[in-house]
């Protein structure tokens, strides 16, 4: 573990986090953190090394993406007789559905020679087995060897020992969730959001429409633009007159409710329903648009008529992979003339809006000379992100050695 008298996300002076940078990555600057949860009062952003440097990249691959549940899309994407590859921080996998009826991820190679079992062009021609195209070693869907010519009489095999490595995964609202080295269950995890997920009914909703978006800035940059709406008057002025950021608040979790302007019902190019309201929405809730972030893979943006996710899923230090989903009743895609667009443009727009601040950050903080300056008070949630994150880096020994 990092070599601290306590935890640094407890400290002010900004010592600790730089220690952890310099262990890291041989950094040599600071940087302070602020433990007051629901204010910014001062704190100083991230430095620059953690956006910039591989090395920190690499910890967070094994501090916080092995350890922290992700969301890999929705359930329904995974058909009944569905076998579907993906790969995700580059390792290989693949989400089956077994004969049981449950759905499973394993990692996609076989455990003779690390063939790829399955790649996305053949899917289609899975059947009930999977095997291996290269020396045919066969699994049934739940991941069991069942066949491996030519291997009777080798010293020291049995086919009980070489079944598909499985990667811990469980459904939760919805979605599949994927997790390399659980530290709670998927319900412990999620439970601060389970009032949210049941009001919007957001298990049955179905995906309307997807956009995907491949952002060249660092992930954590897209999280702290998405929790603070300091920027909107400048960055997003058509948002901003449908929900002003000064109704914003906090939540139980990182995000939280603002309100909607009197003229408008949804979020939309017009302002106007999209979908059928929520049927178990009360009037509080139809008036309002609730914003929250998933640490470290999802946004949650839920809206009297609909739900947008955005899946968020790193590809280096310095870009990011986003896919967009639109979540809407299945009345609403079954109606006549249904058209899911006016929501689509609106976030469109307001998605490329930020991704290009986000791209502009990442380009700015890659100078050398850039010094983080403090966070206004309407950038508490974004405060409370860094904290978050610091701690999640310092909650595993890191085996980086400095440079």
């Amino acid at each position: 573990m990092w070599e601290f008298d306590k935890p640094y996300w407890e400290l002010c002076d900004g010592a600790a986090s730089s220690k952890m940078l310099r262990r890291i990555c041989n950094f040599k600057g600071t940087a302070t953190v602020n433990r007051e949860s629901r204010t910014a009062n001062g704190q100083l952003g991230l430095d620059r090394s953690f956006v910039t440097c591989a090395k920190v990249w690499e910890h967070e691959s094994s501090a916080i993406f092995r350890r922290d549940w992700l969301c890999m899309g929705r359930e329904a994407e995974f058909t009944s007789t569905s076998v579907t590859p993906f790969v995700y921080l580059g390792q290989q996998l693949l989400a089956v559905r077994g004969d049981d009826g449950v759905l499973r991820v394993f990692r996609n190679f076989c455990r003779h020679r690390g063939s790829l079992m399955v790649t996305p062009e053949e899917c289609a021609s899975v059947g009930q087995r999977l095997q291996c195209p290269y020396h045919a070693w066969t699994y049934d869907r739940q991941g069991c060897l069942v066949a491996a010519p030519n291997m009777d009489g080798v010293l020291g095999f049995e086919k009980q020992k070489f079944g598909l490595f499985e990667v811990p995964c469980a459904v939760g609202a919805g979605f599949l969730w994927i997790c390399f080295e659980p530290q709670e269950s998927l319900q412990a995890f999620l439970s601060p959001l389970q009032s949210v997920f049941q009001a919007w009914q957001v298990r049955e909703l179905c995906v309307g429409a997807e956009i995907q978006y491949q952002v060249q800035a660092n992930w954590k940059l897209l999280f702290q633009n998405y929790s603070e709406c300091y920027h909107c008057p400048t960055v997003h002025p058509a948002l901003n007159r449908l929900t002003p950021y000064l109704g914003s608040d906090t939540g139980p979790i990182l995000g939280g409710p603002m309100q909607l302007a009197e003229t408008c019902q949804t979020m939309s190019n017009e302002g106007q329903w999209v979908g059928t309201p929520l049927p178990l929405l009360d009037e509080d809730q139809r008036r309002q648009v609730h914003y929250f972030t998933i640490f470290p893979s999802m946004f949650l943006s839920v809206h009297p008529d609909y739900v947008l996710i955005h899946r968020i899923e790193p590809t280096s230090p310095h870009e990011t992979k986003v896919v967009c989903q639109f979540l809407f009743q299945q009345v609403d895609l079954d109606r006549l003339g249904f058209d899911p667009e006016p929501a689509v443009r609106f976030w469109d727009l307001t998605n490329r809006q930020d991704w290009e601040v986000c791209e502009r950050s990442q380009r700015g903080m890659e100078d050398p000379a850039y010094v983080p300056g403090p966070y206004s008070n309407l950038e508490s949630i974004v405060a409370a992100f860094d904290r978050h994150y610091l701690r999640s880096l310092d909650a595993v020994e890191s085996e980086v050695k400095p440079v």
